[in-house]
């Protein structure tokens, strides 16, 4: 390692200029953007990456007013080294989250020249656990290339040769990830925007019929629910589900492909991009695998959170992702046309990389190249391993619930606090594989709760809906009536109070319990 030449600079400078014009040129087609994914230029996508997000750092630096200020609060820009000679180490460049750099600056001064262009710009908007909604600003030049890359990817899952019928079945209105399915799939498909709605999903399909492939995007409960519906004839007809939002078990994708004909998975974040990373089939084979090969779970993934994570393939020219030493995700978006910058953005989950080369290695070395030869249209791109939440929290229909925001509301209430020993926030598959959310509350040492546990349920939850608007979203307009989220009393040391720690769902991040096992 040594500090930066002053000759590699601009050398790469203009390699990135180079990149970023010829982006923008391939953005306005699905088919040229297509080329900058041709395998065979894993390591080149690979280090112009890091030098894009290098380039980003100072673009970002002297044209965002707020930015600037954060780092210089911070000391001022770092001295960035170089990593294995040619590639730039960030590590050095401070981290950015939602607490630190979103909610301390305005909307304008966190964009390009401190001003909010008048034209050309959407607005979406997500709560996530802290209550109050945060809006996200997305510029033209962004959204296009967003939509060229939803485009590829989508139709990568479902081929060229079909017509398509999407039904967007995520929340609607300003919600990130509906709105960003609307705007992007509406010019290469049929698209309608039924929002998480059985009834309207299952009448779609009957008036148009079995002519068309249709693909229902939605949150995992809510496809879980649609497969469950005896109003449809699965025979009849070709349906793939694309979910996001959260994961599933693979016993729950094993349980959808009795019905769906693809079940596959996106993974984004509001703060940022939607659909940055996709499930492939190699993602998918490779997943089942970990289930049951030991050493390939020593080799591959962090066995110590104890859970088997959601395995996606991501474009490295477009995002810079990170491990930092907590075991979180810190993301850079590496593209100059964002008009909002996240630079070393950490969005709180838990997570890492793997090459693809290495991943190739490690199969190598183990004797299960098997799962390379069973995927078909391998893309060399690096693989994204995510775990979950870094706080702890659960995922409720795409809304992420904390113990922090439970503890607030529980402990506030007098006819609660005085008997209550502590609580888990529990997210588990039932036996007939729906996600289930429930808040367990444990009681102290032979204390009774003497009022209607219903009307104890309806205020958390009631309180729980004023802080998040995700969660008021899930609960009031998303969640089937047979999903509803549940609120049980147990007696000091019972139920998954029993036996102490072990027993606690919420603790898979830390015990040996696998996710199917949830």
């Amino acid at each position: 390692m040594r500090l930066m030449k002053h000759l590699a600079r601009p050398f790469f400078l203009f390699l990135v200029a180079v990149v970023n014009l010829v982006e923008g040129a391939f953005a306005s087609s699905r088919h040229a953007y297509r080329l900058l994914l041709v395998p065979g230029f894993e390591r080149v996508r690979w280090g112009l990456g890091a030098w894009r997000a290098w380039a980003n750092f100072y673009h970002a630096y002297d044209r965002v007013p707020a930015y600037r200020a954060y780092i210089d609060s911070l000391g001022g820009k770092p001295e960035i080294l170089l990593d294995h000679v040619t590639k730039p180490d960030l590590t050095s460049i401070p981290e950015m989250d939602k607490e630190s750099y979103v909610r301390k600056y305005s909307q304008e001064e966190r964009v390009l020249g401190g001003i909010l262009p008048s034209t050309g710009v959407t607005v979406d908007e997500s709560s996530g656990s802290s209550g109050t909604p945060t809006s996200w600003v997305r510029g033209r030049t962004e959204r296009r290339i967003t939509t060229r890359m939803m485009q590829m990817t989508f139709h990568r899952i479902t081929g060229e040769g079909e017509t398509i019928f999407i039904l967007n079945a995520f929340a609607l209105g300003a919600w990130a990830t509906g709105m960003n399915v609307a705007i992007s799939l509406s010019d290469t498909t049929i698209l309608k925007s039924t929002g998480p709605n059985l009834d309207k999903i299952i009448n779609t399909i009957h008036e148009f019929g079995p002519r068309f492939r249709y693909v229902v995007m939605g949150y995992p409960p809510f496809l879980k629910t649609l497969a469950d519906d005896p109003r449809l004839d699965w025979s009849k007809f070709t349906i793939d589900a694309a979910f996001g939002g959260e994961g599933v078990s693979e016993s729950l994708r094993g349980y959808l492909l009795k019905k769906f004909q693809r079940v596959v998975g996106s993974y984004g974040a509001s703060d940022l991009e939607v659909n940055m990373a996709l499930e492939s089939e190699l993602t998918i084979n490779l997943r089942r695998a970990l289930l049951t090969d030991e050493r390939l779970r020593e080799a591959i993934i962090r066995v110590g959170y104890g859970v088997t994570p959601m395995i996606f393939q991501y474009n490295p020219l477009a995002y810079h992702l990170e491990e930092n030493a907590k075991g979180e995700l810190v993301a850079t978006i590496s593209r100059p046309y964002n008009i909002s910058p996240k630079i070393r953005y950490n969005i709180r989950d838990r997570g890492h990389v793997l090459r693809f080369g290495d991943l190739r290695r490690i199969l190598k070395r183990l004797g299960r190249e098997d799962i390379l030869r069973a995927s078909n249209r391998n893309l060399d791109l690096p693989l994204l391993f995510i775990y979950g939440r870094s706080d702890m929290s659960i995922e409720y229909y795409g809304a992420k619930v904390t113990p922090d925001s439970l503890r607030e509301i529980l402990f506030s209430l007098d006819i609660l606090a005085p008997v209550l020993s502590t609580f888990r926030l529990i997210s588990y598959e039932d036996a007939a594989h729906n996600k289930r959310m429930e808040v367990a509350i444990e009681l102290v040492d032979a204390a009774v709760f003497a009022h209607p546990i219903e009307t104890l349920q309806d205020t958390v939850f009631t309180k729980l809906a004023a802080m998040s608007g995700d969660f008021l979203n899930a609960w009031k307009r998303t969640a089937t009536p047979e999903n509803m989220p549940e609120l049980k009393i147990y007696a000091f040391n019972t139920g998954p109070f029993e036996g102490g720690q072990r027993r606690l769902k919420n603790e898979y991040v830390a015990s040996k319990i696998t996710y199917d096992k949830l």
